[in-house]
C-alpha cells in the first residue's frame, strides 16, 4: 500500500510494531475526521502480519459506547481458547464481566490484571499486535482496562496502535501513552494525492479543491465528486459538515428500501450486518455510491468512513430513526443490555413498561462494574416515567450511581432534577417537548409527548401547531388554549390559527419591558409577521441578534435572523436579507437547530425565487422537503411550494405555478390553519387567471374579501387580486386604488408586481400611453431590488409599448470578476448551468447567481444575448 506524504507517521509504527531500541509498545493516532488515521491504522496491521504477528482488537461502535465491556469482548473473542491457561481466579473474573459467569462484579483493577494475564498469555505462542480503531467510541468501562495494558506491554510480546479523534483542550494525557497527532498532509503531498484521484482538473478547480481541503485525504477525494445539497450550506460550514452533506445526497438518490437498511445498519454499528436484506445488485449500487468499502470483516463490507454512518443517522427523519431502534430491539431481544439502548430510543411517550425494562438492564449494568453507563440508562428510564414520584425515584438512584462512579457534579445536578420533577412536573415535561421540536423538528413526538398532561407546555403545543398546520391538531390544542389563564399563550395562539388582530399584538410588544425574556421577544416578533407590525420593532429584532447571538440565547437569536431576513426581504434589501438568513443559517447548522435551519433555508429559497434564481430556489425547496415532508411541518412545505410557485412564475411558466399556489390552498377557499394562506391569494389568482382559470380565479378572489383588514400589505394583495378578476373596464381604478394605499412602496417587491399587472393590462386595452410609465415604473423598481426576471419581463412589456429599452452604462467585460467573466463565456458558448458547475468546480446555484448578476452588467434581459454582448464589450475595451 503506498501512502502518499505519511512517511514520518508510517515509520513510528514500524518502530513501535518492531519493537525497536528506544522505542515505545504502544501508538495512539489521532487526529480530525477524515485526515487518514485508519489507512495508517490497517497499514500498521498489514505490517505486523507481514512479519506474522498474531493481531487482536477491533473498532469502537458508537452503538456499543453504551455497553459496559463490549470492547473487552471484541477483543477476547477470538482468543477465548486462552482463559483456560491463567489462574483460575483471572479466569473467573473475565468470566463474569463477559456475562459468561454468575457472581457479583469484580472490581475494575481485578478485571484489567486478568485481561492483561490473557494477553501474556496470547504473547507467549508468538508477538502479538492491539489494533484498535475508532478508539474514542470504546465503551468508558474497556477504555479503562486497555489504559491499564497500554502502560503494561513492555515485559510481554506485546504492541498497540490505536486511533482516535482529536484530543479536546480538556483531555489530560497519561504519561507513557506515545500521542502522534496525524495532521493535514503538505501542500505538495496534497497535490500529489489530487492529481493521482482527480487527473486532468481545471488549474482554478485544482486550486479550490486544495484550498477547501486543507491538506485533508477524505476532503481532497470526495470534494470533486460533491454537490448535492453542499451549495446550500453556510460558507462557515466545516469540513466535518460539508462531508457529510456530500455523503447525505448521495446517500438520499438511493431508493427508500435501501435507505432504511441502512439506517438499521448504521445505528447498529459498522459491521453491515443487515446486508442480507439486500440484493446483489443493491449492494452494488450503495458500493458505487461511495458510501460502503470492500473488508477483510465477516460481512466483507464496511461504511467507507465513519461521517457516512453519521450522514445516514442524520439524513433519517425522527421518526424513521425510532422504527430503525425498534427493529434493532426486537433483533436484540436475548441481549437485554444492547436492547434497552434500541427500547429507549425508539419509545417517545412515557410508558412505565418499557421505564421498568430499561431500569432493570441498568441495575445488570451496574452489577457488572458499569455504574457510568448504568446512570445515562436510568435517566432515560426517568424521562420514559409517566409518574413523577416513581420518575423522581430513578433519577435519585441515578444519582447515587453518578457519586459511585465520581461523576459528583452530575449526582447533584440529577437529585435537583428529581426534587423538580416532583415541584413542577408539568414544565420538565414541556421543556423535553421543546427540545425535540428544536433540535429535530420532531413535531409528533413533542406533541405526543404532551398529550398526557393537559397542563403541560400550551405555548410550545402552539408552536408545533403553527407548523404541522393540521386541522385536526388546531382543534385539541384551542381546547388546551381555551383552558389557559395565559394571555400570550391565547395570543400567539389567535394569531397562528388566523384569528388574531393587529391591534392586540401591538399593544403586547410595546407593553414588552427593555428587559423583557428573549422567548416572550421572539414569539410576538413572529407574531407581528403575519400583521405586517415587524417594520415598528426593528430594535427588538436587533437585540435578539446581536445579544443573543454569542453566550445567550442562541435559539433566539437564529429566530432573529429569520425575522431580519423576513423584515429586509419585503423592504427590498435583498443583500441584507441573504446575509441575515445565512449568518442564522450557520448559527443553526453549528448548534444543531434543525426546526429553525429550515426556517432559514426557506427565507433562502424567497429570495432565490424572487430574483429569477430557480436553479436555487428549487435546490433549497427540494431540501426542506425531504427534511419537513417525513416530519409532517406543513408550514415548511408550504412555504417550499410558494418558492416554486414564485420562480415558476419569474419563467413565466404559469401551469406549474398554479400547480404549487393551489397545494397550499385550494382555489375558494383560505384555510385558517395554513398560515401562509392568506398571502398567496394575489399570486394564485394571477396564475388562475393566466392559464384560464377565470371561475377558479374568481372564487378565490371573493374568498379573500375578509382578509383586507387583517394586515395593510394583504390589503394591497386582495385589492389586487379583485382587479385581475374584474371585468376590464373596472380592472383600473381598481389596480389604481390598490396602489394608492398609504405607504405601498415600503413593499417595492409587492408595489412592483401589482404595477406591472396593471401596466400589461392597459398594454392589452391597447392603452399605451397609460401603459408606460406603470411598466416603467416597475421595472426601476424591480431593478433597484434585484428581481432581474421580473425587470426583464417589465421591459418586454415597454417594449411591446414602443419604447426602445436601451443597455446601461458601465457594461464592458471589465467590470465583471474574473470567475463572472469565465461563467458569462461558459454560458454564451451554450453550456448549461450544471456543465458550467462541472467545469468550474461551482453549484449550479452559484452560477445562476453569477449570472443573475452578470445580465444587469452587460445590459442585456437574457442568456441568448449574451456572446453579442460579450462580443460588443470586447470591442469597447479595443477601442
Amino acid at each position: 500500500m503506498h501512502i502518499i506524504g505519511r512517511a514520518r507517521e508510517l515509520g513510528e509504527l514500524r518502530r513501535v510494531i518492531d519493537r525497536a531500541p528506544g522505542a515505545a509498545p504502544n501508538v495512539v493516532l489521532h487526529g480530525d475526521p477524515g485526515v487518514g488515521k485508519s489507512v495508517l491504522l490497517q497499514a500498521g496491521v498489514a505490517y505486523a502480519r507481514e512479519r506474522g504477528m498474531r493481531v487482536v482488537g477491533g473498532s469502537g461502535f458508537e452503538s456499543e459506547a453504551q455497553l459496559a465491556f463490549a470492547g473487552l469482548h471484541q477483543l477476547f473473542a477470538p482468543v477465548m481458547e486462552y482463559l483456560d491457561r491463567v489462574e483460575p481466579f483471572h479466569r473467573d473474573v473475565l468470566r463474569r464481566v463477559l456475562g459468561l459467569g454468575d457472581g457479583p462484579a469484580p472490581d475494575r483493577l481485578a478485571i484489567s490484571v486478568a485481561s492483561l494475564a490473557v494477553l501474556a498469555a496470547v504473547a507467549e505462542d508468538g508477538p502479538v499486535l492491539i489494533a484498535v480503531e475508532d478508539a474514542h467510541w470504546v465503551d468508558h468501562p474497556t477504555r479503562e482496562v486497555m489504559m491499564f495494558i497500554l502502560l503494561r506491554l513492555r515485559p510481554y510480546d506485546l504492541r498497540a496502535i490505536f486511533a482516535r479523534r482529536p484530543l479536546t483542550a480538556t483531555e489530560r494525557v497519561t504519561p507513557g501513552i506515545n500521542m502522534i497527532e496525524v495532521g493535514p498532509l503538505a501542500d505538495d503531498a496534497a497535490g500529489q494525492l489530487l492529481d493521482l484521484l482527480h487527473p486532468g482538473l481545471p488549474p482554478s478547480v485544482r486550486e479550490r479543491v486544495l484550498a477547501e481541503a486543507a491538506g485533508n485525504p477524505l476532503a481532497i477525494t470526495e470534494l470533486p465528486l460533491t454537490s448535492v445539497g453542499v451549495e446550500l450550506l453556510p460558507s462557515g460550514a466545516s469540513l466535518r459538515t460539508r462531508l457529510e452533506t456530500g455523503f447525505a445526497g448521495r446517500l438520499l438518490e438511493l431508493p427508500p428500501r435501501i435507505r432504511t437498511t441502512l439506517l438499521v445498519t448504521a445505528l447498529d454499528g459498522d459491521r453491515l450486518e443487515h446486508r442480507a436484506e439486500l440484493s446483489p445488485y443493491e449492494l452494488l449500487e450503495v458500493e458505487r455510491a461511495g458510501l460502503v468499502t470492500r473488508d477483510s470483516t465477516p460481512s466483507g463490507l464496511r461504511f467507507r468512513h465513519p461521517l457516512v454512518r453519521s450522514a445516514i443517522i442524520k439524513t433519517a427523519s425522527p421518526e424513521e430513526t425510532r422504527q430503525a431502534h425498534a427493529v434493532l430491539a426486537e433483533q436484540h431481544a436475548a441481549d437485554p443490555e444492547l436492547r434497552m439502548w434500541h427500547l429507549a430510543a425508539a419509545t417517545v411517550e412515557p410508558e412505565e413498561g418499557v421505564a421498568a425494562e430499561i431500569e432493570k438492564a441498568a441495575r445488570a449494568v451496574s452489577r457488572r462494574g458499569g455504574s457510568g453507563l448504568a446512570v445515562k440508562a436510568l435517566r432515560r428510564a426517568a424521562d420514559l416515567t409517566p409518574h413523577p414520584a416513581a420518575r423522581a425515584a430513578r433519577l435519585q438512584h441515578a444519582a447515587e450511581l453518578a457519586g459511585e462512579s465520581g461523576q459528583l457534579t452530575l449526582a447533584q445536578e440529577l437529585l435537583d432534577q428529581a426534587r423538580r420533577h416532583l415541584d413542577d412536573p408539568a414544565r420538565a415535561l414541556a421543556v423535553r417537548a421543546q427540545i425535540l421540536l428544536l433540535r429535530d423538528g420532531d413535531l409528533d413526538a413533542a406533541r405526543r409527548l404532551l398529550r398526557g398532561s393537559p397542563a403541560a407546555g400550551p405555548l410550545v403545543r402552539v408552536l408545533a401547531a403553527s407548523y404541522a398546520q393540521d386541522p385536526a391538531d388546531w382543534a385539541e390544542v384551542s381546547d388546551v388554549v381555551a383552558g389557559c389563564d395565559d394571555e400570550h399563550v391565547r395570543l400567539l395562539h389567535d394569531v397562528f390559527a388566523g384569528q388574531g388582530a393587529a391591534a392586540r399584538v401591538r399593544t403586547a410588544l410595546d407593553a414588552l419591558p427593555a428587559d423583557a425574556p428573549p422567548g416572550r421577544v421572539a414569539a410576538l416578533c413572529r407574531a407581528a409577521t403575519w400583521m405586517d407590525l415587524l417594520p415598528d420593532y426593528r430594535d427588538r429584532i436587533r437585540a435578539l441578534t446581536e445579544g443573543e447571538a454569542g453566550q445567550g440565547a442562541v435559539t433566539h437569536a437564529a429566530g432573529g435572523y429569520w425575522l431580519a431576513a423576513h423584515d429586509h426581504f419585503l423592504a427590498g434589501q435583498w443583500e441584507a436579507a441573504e446575509t441575515a438568513a445565512s449568518t442564522g443559517l450557520d448559527l443553526c447548522v453549528r448548534h444543531d437547530l434543525g426546526l429553525l435551519a429550515h426556517d432559514l433555508r426557506c427565507s433562502l429559497g424567497w429570495i432565490a425565487a424572487a430574483r429569477g434564481d430557480a436553479d436555487s430556489a428549487r435546490a433549497y425547496s427540494r431540501t426542506v422537503e425531504q427534511w419537513a415532508a417525513p416530519r409532517g411541518s406543513g408550514l415548511h412545505l408550504s412555504l417550499a411550494a410558494r418558492n416554486l410557485a414564485l420562480a415558476a412564475m419569474a419563467e413565466g411558466d404559469y401551469e406549474t405555478a398554479y400547480a404549487h399556489w393551489i397545494s397550499i390552498s385550494p382555489p375558494g377557499v383560505i384555510p385558517a390553519h395554513v398560515a401562509f394562506a392568506p398571502w398567496a391569494v394575489f399570486e394564485l389568482v394571477e396564475s388562475a387567471i393566466r392559464t384560464g382559470r377565470t371561475a377558479e380565479a374568481r372564487a378565490h378572489a371573493a374568498a379573500a374579501t375578509h382578509l383586507a383588514e387583517r394586515a395593510p400589505r394583504l390589503r394591497l394583495h386582495v385589492m389586487a387580486a379583485q382587479a385581475l378578476v374584474a371585468p376590464e373596464e373596472e380592472a383600473v381604478p381598481l389596480f389604481k386604488a390598490a396602489l394608492a394605499l398609504p405607504r405601498t412602496e415600503r413593499w417595492p417587491f409587492d408595489h412592483a408586481r401589482v404595477r406591472l399587472a396593471l401596466g400589461e393590462l392597459q398594454r392589452r386595452r391597447l392603452q399605451p400611453g397609460e401603459a408606460r410609465p406603470e411598466l416603467r415604473r416597475a421595472a426601476d423598481l424591480f431593478a433597484g431590488i434585484g428581481a432581474t426576471a421580473w425587470q426583464q419581463r417589465a421591459e418586454q412589456e415597454l417594449r411591446a409599448t414602443g419604447v426602445a429599452v436601451t443597455r446601461q452604462p458601465g457594461t464592458a467585460a471589465h467590470g465583471l470578476t474574473a470567475q463572472q467573466l469565465e461563467v458569462a463565456r461558459l454560458a454564451a458558448s451554450g453550456l448549461s448551468n450544471k456543465e458550467i458547475g462541472e467545469r468550474l468546480f461551482l453549484s449550479s446555484r452559484t452560477v445562476s447567481a453569477h449570472l443573475y448578476r452578470i445580465f444587469p452588467k452587460l445590459g442585456i434581459t437574457s442568456r441568448a444575448a449574451l456572446r453579442d454582448a460579450l462580443a460588443r464589450a470586447a470591442v469597447d475595451e479595443a477601442n
